[in-house]
């Protein structure tokens, strides 16, 4: 503005120059500084007052649609107005947005590399989950506790009305050690039912080793999860609109699961148990040779010859799940974006079930509360204090459900 009114110019000849140059590009109209545009008509350079006024109004006024930094920008360039840092000033202050913050899209990328775990022999190691409540079925039946075998793939499940330490004890003797014997451990979350006195010492009676999802994902286990949502997947397909005899069609599902062969391990779990491959109804339907031509003698004596084999073919199972796992680690591994939170850092905790508002329906918020960061552990997990009330979130959260809150 001097230059061009006054003709001021610096006493450095090459700030000059760069002085000159500049300014050929401006323009004084009205006593109001006008830059040339290579795009359109002059834009008008707005002071950093000004400049934050166009923000807000464009980014959340009467047509504001709460766009990107980028989009932000290039919209204010459009309207006629410039000032330096334009693209700079305009992804800070979308970034800073509380609704957009809010409202953002999940994060999908995984916060940390994939750790397999494998069971070191057959019904050595289980994973347990609670699902539920699902539609009420017969009995009054809203829950199912499952629990899969790392080795095998193995699985056991029974519904319940509800789910207590107790009938979480009677499922382990009824369906776990008086099927297969004692495992060496029990792998879970961190719910109540599990995470009580009384499973805690059935558990150190029979010498099974309990663990936890570690802090760093305190909801669940990998293994346990999968293989939820494997049967229920499955389930949906059986039901239609019959949702209230799934309790009638879970064996037929574990039945089916167990007999089908699975790209981990090459085998089906039924066959990595047993040393042979079930027979299906299909082969009653329609004989094959196996149910055509079945001698008492030659049938015992063939199976003997599988049990014999059963080590070998269980250790080519364990081979090919190691390699299996190798790979699927190295694909997950390539989409890692490590996500770190200091202490006393201002987060944002993804919406669950039990912090949803009902009443918003899909006009609900994808992140809640606002939160800060009180202890960090080991694997991105971390104790968090909501902001507001002052009050501690009772257990760690793990960063995948966290984004940074910006001020």
């Amino acid at each position: 503005m001097n230059y061009l009114t006054k003709g001021t110019q610096p006493d450095d000849p090459i700030e000059a120059r760069k002085l000159r140059i500049k300014a050929a590009r401006y323009a004084i109209i009205d006593d109001t500084l006008f830059r040339k545009s290579f795009s359109g008509p002059y834009l008008r350079c707005l002071d950093p007052r000004e400049a934050e006024w166009v923000l807000k109004e464009t980014h959340q006024g009467t047509c504001g649609n709460h766009t990107g930094g980028r989009s932000l920008a290039r919209k204010a360039l459009t309207q006629g107005y410039f000032w330096p840092y334009m693209a700079r000033d305009a992804e800070q202050f979308s970034r800073k947005c509380d609704k957009c913050q809010r409202h953002a899209p999940l994060i999908r990328q995984p916060t940390e590399e994939l750790n397999p775990v494998v069971g070191p022999w057959p019904f050595a190691r289980r994973g347990m989950d609670i699902v539920g409540p699902l539609p009420t079925a017969v009995g009054g039946k809203k829950f199912v506790i499952l629990a899969t075998d790392y080795f095998t793939k193995w699985v056991e499940a029974e519904a319940y009305k509800t789910v207590t330490q107790t009938y979480v004890v009677r499922f382990v003797w009824r369906n776990i050690i008086c099927r297969f014997g004692i495992p060496r451990a029990i792998v879970t979350d961190n719910g109540t039912q599990f995470d009580n006195r009384k499973f805690r010492s059935y558990c150190e009676e029979k010498g099974i080793i309990q663990q936890f999802s570690s802090r760093s994902y305190p909801q669940g286990n990998g293994q346990a999860e999968k293989t939820n949502h494997t049967i229920f997947d499955c389930l949906k397909r059986r039901l239609e609109q019959r949702k209230g005899k799934w309790s009638e069609e879970l064996p037929n599902v574990l039945w089916a699961y167990r007999t089908t062969k699975w790209k981990p391990t090459g085998e089906s779990p039924f066959s990595l148990a047993y040393g042979t491959e079930a027979v299906i109804p299909t082969e009653i339907g329609l004989p094959t040779v196996r149910t055509l031509v079945v001698e008492s003698n030659d049938n015992e004596q063939k199976l003997a010859h599988n049990l014999d084999l059963l080590e070998e073919q269980r250790e080519t199972a364990a081979l090919r799940l190691a390699n299996y796992q190798n790979q699927a680690a190295n694909y997950f591994n390539k989409r890692v974006r490590q996500r770190k939170f200091k202490v006393g850092e201002w987060v944002l905790r993804k919406v669950m079930e039990n912090t949803k508002d009902l009443n918003a329906g899909k006009f609900g918020r994808i992140w809640e509360g606002r939160y800060e960061v009180t202890e960090a552990y080991g694997k991105r997990a971390y104790m968090l204090r909501h902001i507001e009330s002052g009050q501690y979130v009772p257990r760690p959260w793990n960063a995948i459900h966290l984004r940074k809150y910006f001020i």
